[in-house]
């Protein structure tokens, strides 16, 4: 045995746990002492966050835009808002989940080429996004104990009731020709401040976000799974690995939809799907170097060689799972394809 899996078993707990509960919110399987830890480790973190506690995480976000449009309103300062992140392609691990909220100033918008105005803002850009981001933390700092502006993009803030991690970020929309031909926001970009250099940067999250969720509708959930245990798997490794989500998240999107389509009972399959995408990631720089995110906008990995050590990383913990899994099925005489029912 590769792992320690009651210790394994536990951090997971921690992560599904209802403090006012106190209990963990866990898949009803979980309790079977008929199946092995390192199967269970394995089916529980592919398995999706109680919806409740999402609700929840969106419940946070609401309260949050509810003080800041009072707020920013009262600076004369109108604004509309969106959602981004992992919670959005239901990939988190968490009950107590992150959530992302985009604020969008309605002072201006950005057109990306070809597209061009007739009427060009006579404002600053970048200084009202500026003012944005220092008027959201003064309200924010004003209403909540523990707010956050360190991070570049984004002001944290962690209110208790319900009890969640917040990312406000300070943004303007960035109008595409896909998104002018067809009208859907999927394709509208967004533009997305920097305060330690006072710049912008470009990214389309929407597209991000649909494709994912598409995809995984087309794999029976094989996306979303294989994504939350590679994630889980990140979470509980002994050494820190560096990758983020949307690395992770984009390396499992980019399989092929045969790998990733397996029946409810057959989930297991998915572990040495996901290892040879990650051999395939290591071993083809090309590949590597070229895949792309969902959204078809930008490299996950680039040039970057150094990520090479990280799915290193993952893949061992990933291959020493797989082995682990089969060895504990096979003392039951049971072969990790055979059909497993987990819910």
């Amino acid at each position: 045995m590769n792992k320690n899996y009651t210790q394994r078993l536990d951090k997971l707990r921690k992560r599904r746990l209802d403090e006012s509960l106190q209990k963990a919110v866990l898949t009803k399987s979980f309790s079977d002492i008929n199946i092995s830890e390192s199967v269970k480790y394995s089916l529980e973190a592919m398995s999706e966050i109680d919806a409740n506690y999402t609700k929840n995480t969106y419940l946070a976000s609401e309260n949050i835009r509810t003080n800041l449009t009072s707020g920013l309103g009262k600076k004369g300062l109108s604004v509309e808002y969106r959602h981004q992140g992992s919670i959005e392609t239901n990939t988190h691990i968490k009950i107590h989940s992150d959530i992302d909220i985009l604020v969008f100033t309605d002072k201006y918008f950005s057109v990306e080429p070809p597209i061009t105005v007739t009427s060009v803002y006579q404002g600053d850009p970048l200084n009202d996004l500026k003012e944005l981001r220092q008027e959201c933390f003064s309200i924010l700092n004003a209403t909540y104990n523990q707010v956050d502006n360190s991070n570049s993009k984004a002001i944290a803030v962690y209110p208790t009731n319900p009890k969640r991690k917040v990312e406000v970020v300070p943004s303007n929309w960035l109008d595409t020709s896909d998104f002018r031909n067809t009208a859907s926001e999927v394709h509208r970009g967004i533009h997305i401040y920097n305060k330690d250099n006072h710049t912008r940067f470009k990214d389309f999250p929407f597209l991000h976000i649909s494709r994912v969720n598409t995809k995984d509708g087309l794999v029976n959930g094989g996306l979303r799974k294989l994504s939350r245990l590679l994630k889980t798997l990140k979470a509980d490794a002994d050494y820190e690995i560096k990758l983020s989500s949307f690395e992770i998240v984009s390396s499992v999107y980019d399989m092929d939809n045969a790998s990733l389509y397996k029946s409810s009972t057959q989930q297991l399959l998915l572990l040495n799907e996901g290892s040879k995408q990650i051999q395939k990631l290591i071993s083809d720089s090309s590949y590597r170097e070229n895949l792309m995110s969902p959204n078809g906008k930008e490299k996950v990995f680039g040039t970057d060689s150094g990520k090479v050590v990280e799915l290193k990383k993952l893949k061992l913990e990933l291959d020493e799972l797989a082995q682990d899994v089969t060895e504990e099925l096979g003392r039951k005489l049971k072969r990790i394809d055979e059909s497993l029912i987990y819910s």
